[in-house]
């Protein structure tokens, strides 16, 4: 199951904005940007309550407008406290000096990224929080995006330079991701392929640049690229919607999820007022009713087992199994479930149990 944290890209994301220029703003500034890159991601420690509940707490509180400006304060006074304890010590001959208002600039900077990526995919962020529990989407990318990963990820490795721990760490880094992308079976042979090739050709930039020292151009490239990235897959997603509107007259709305590693085809949700229509990348169209829970779904929506996924739930389909003593109902939400994709559980599934009384 792939699961929504992806600290991968934000960690990525913060280590590119490091070696493009920033690192040399104020000494602590890397730290800074990769610590505020994954704050956000504190509320993590909701998974060992349970899926659900995690569900319930995750890209929420921490995620919201009020922890958009308290996180980054909080870090730059942590920051600040270290260079304190900290001060006695030396800084490199060639290293920044402490600079708070950088830091501060740069802990913003670093937290903003977080919710910003968090929006881009289908799973979605609850922006207004505490205000507001409603959830955003922008529906541009996959949960987990590999490219994005490989685009970040180029512009670190070329932008630093070597030496013996950052090539151990690079390596570690690329085995890892290396075996999460060809083991899952999300992504099909060719972004497998695509990946190991990219990999390849970053390593032999690499190997070919290993003597010279490093270049901050490597990371601004990369950050273009991502941006460039991001807009177009963007502009695929709105153009996937845009067609089948002509084709559906009726819909009130439409979602295009990303096919995972292939940002141009997708999987189209298309909501009309008595039904769901799903259409997939080949073309296929698959139709479900679209009606108001009964009481038995509703008892079962009020279960405490699925308290968060009735609350991030965007599209729901239900089915309903009666047993002797009580009713299974089964939850699907059609962004990551539906006909078209058999005897699929994890992600936007739920199941729970009415009791006879």
């Amino acid at each position: 199951m792939m699961r929504p944290m992806d600290p991968l890209a934000h960690t990525l994301l913060g280590a590119t904005l490091a070696e493009s220029g920033l690192k040399r703003r104020s000494r602590y500034a890397t730290a800074t940007l990769l610590i505020g890159a994954n704050l956000p991601d504190i509320d993590a420690v909701a998974n060992f309550w349970g899926a659900d509940f995690a569900l319930h707490s995750r890209r929420g509180m921490t995620h919201g407008v009020l922890a958009m400006v308290a996180l980054p304060l909080a870090l730059a006074a942590g920051v600040w406290c270290w260079h304190r304890w900290r001060g006695s010590t030396p800084p490199a001959v060639d290293a920044a000096r402490f600079r708070p208002r950088a830091i501060v600039a740069l802990a913003f900077l670093g937290v903003l990224s977080h919710p910003a990526l968090d929006w881009l995919n289908t799973y979605g962020v609850r922006l207004l929080m505490p205000f507001d529990g409603r959830w955003f989407h922008g529906d541009t990318l996959f949960i987990v995006d590999p490219w994005f990963w490989l685009l970040a990820a180029a512009g670190v490795v070329l932008a630093r330079s070597a030496s013996s721990s950052a090539v151990a760490g690079w390596l570690l880094l690329a085995a890892l991701a290396t075996w999460l992308v060809v083991t899952t079976e999300v992504v099909g042979s060719g972004v497998k392929i695509g990946w190991v090739v990219g990999i390849a050709a970053i390593a032999a930039l690499r190997w070919r640049a290993r003597e010279r020292a490093a270049h901050e151009a490597f990371a601004r490239a990369a950050l273009a690229s991502l941006a460039l990235y991001i807009g177009v897959a963007f502009g695929f997603a709105r153009f996937a919607e845009s067609a089948l509107a002509r084709q559906f007259a009726s819909a009130r709305e439409m979602q295009a999820n990303p096919v995972p590693g292939v940002p141009w085809s997708h999987r189209v949700v298309v909501v009309e007022p008595d039904l769901y229509r799903i259409v997939t990348r080949e073309g296929a169209v698959f139709t479900l009713p679209r009606r108001e829970p009964d009481a038995i779904v509703r008892a079962a929506l009020a279960q405490e087992s699925v308290r968060g996924f009735a609350t991030w739930m965007r599209y729901p389909h239900w089915t309903v199994e009666e047993r002797p003593d009580r009713w299974i109902v089964r939850f699907q939400d059609l962004r990551y479930q539906g006909p078209d994709i058999p005897n699929a559980r994890g992600i936007g599934f739920a199941e729970a149990e009415v009791p006879k009384r």
